[in-house]
């Protein structure tokens, strides 16, 4: 006696429509994972505050737009379906990185509001919460070194007349 396939064509049936249901990342989630690329490690694309210049140059040789000796700025295109880009700058003292500025550039108010709500879930997680005064979400955290480290975001769009966000990681010297 051959066994009915109905019951083995439900089960793929049912298999595939739970597949299909599952919750998919929203393109401002995957955006800032494409952005951070988190699974890189460090601050932001594999880069920790107090990384050799060399490693920060190493790491994103193929994006410099601006090599100065204290300053590298990058320009890198999302994989976003939209035409979000952004801009980052990589300051260097004698210690090494010392400052990390992203400008993230959201292809509208929406995405750049989705992205900011993303970007403070993401650091929430990461830093604890998050306080807000005159525009500015901020956390502390340490460095690998011990020293204070700074992080503040704001939504520069009525300032800048476009969609714009601002990243800042900032080390504070032990002279502050």
């Amino acid at each position: 006696m051959k066994p009915s396939l109905l019951p083995i064509l439900l089960l793929v049936y049912f298999s595939l429509l739970l597949i299909s249901c599952e919750d998919k990342p929203s393109e401002a989630e995957s955006g800032v994972s494409s952005i951070l690329q988190s699974v890189e490690g460090g601050d932001l694309r594999g880069s920790t505050i107090g990384d050799r210049r060399e490693d920060v140059l190493r790491r994103e040789k193929a994006n410099i737009v601006h090599n100065m000796p204290d300053e590298l700025t990058c320009r890198i295109p999302t994989g976003m379906k939209d035409s979000t880009f952004y801009d980052i700058t990589y300051n260097f003292n004698e210690q090494g990185l010392y400052v990390i500025e992203l400008d993230v550039f959201p292809k509208d108010a929406n995405s750049t509001k989705a992205l900011f709500n993303d970007f403070q879930d993401y650091y929430n997680q990461r830093y604890g919460t998050s306080s807000s005064d005159d525009g500015y979400t901020t956390w502390f955290t340490k460095s690998n070194q011990g020293t204070d480290i700074e992080i503040t975001m704001i939504d520069e769009s009525k300032e800048m007349n476009k969609p714009y966000l601002s990243l800042t990681f900032y080390e504070h010297s032990l002279n502050e």
